[in-house]
């Protein structure tokens, strides 16, 4: 299993609904499929999706 964090609000079929931000742990399959997705990303010491969005926007007015 592997713990994911919510980007934004969503439903999956299998995993439920999911709150923004919210934390959980799933499936290994469902939390790579979330993460390709863009919906979610990897937490807990494990690398993360790069995800663009608004902390992407800000590294790139940073540089």
């Amino acid at each position: 299993m592997k713990t994911i964090r919510a980007l934004r609000q969503f439903s999956h079929y299998h995993a439920g609904h999911f709150d923004q931000h919210e934390s959980r742990p799933v499936a290994d399959d469902i939390a790579e499929a979330l993460v390709d997705m863009k919906l979610a990303e990897l937490v807990d010491g494990e690398q993360s999706a790069p995800v663009d969005g608004p902390a992407k926007a800000k590294e790139k007015v940073k540089k």
